[in-house]
């Protein structure tokens, strides 16, 4: 996966994933935050039953409802 967005930030609420980015590996779990920057290049493995939150910026556009 690659940086086709501007920033990611995440949350994990239960479970267990590892996160490859920009060369470093991080093991993510229950508590654990995380942010992707622009560009970055990364990719999750995802370790059994998991739920986060993420959050992406800038927002995106859908089907015109940001336009005036």
């Amino acid at each position: 996966m690659s940086g086709n967005f501007g920033w990611r930030f995440a949350y994990v609420i239960e479970g267990r994933a590892k996160l490859e980015i920009e060369g470093q590996t991080v093991l993510l779990e229950a508590g654990d935050s995380w942010i992707v920057p622009k560009g970055s290049s990364h990719c999750y493995e995802i370790r059994g039953p998991f739920t986060a939150v993420e959050a992406t910026g800038p927002p995106s556009q859908v089907h015109g409802r940001d336009e005036v």
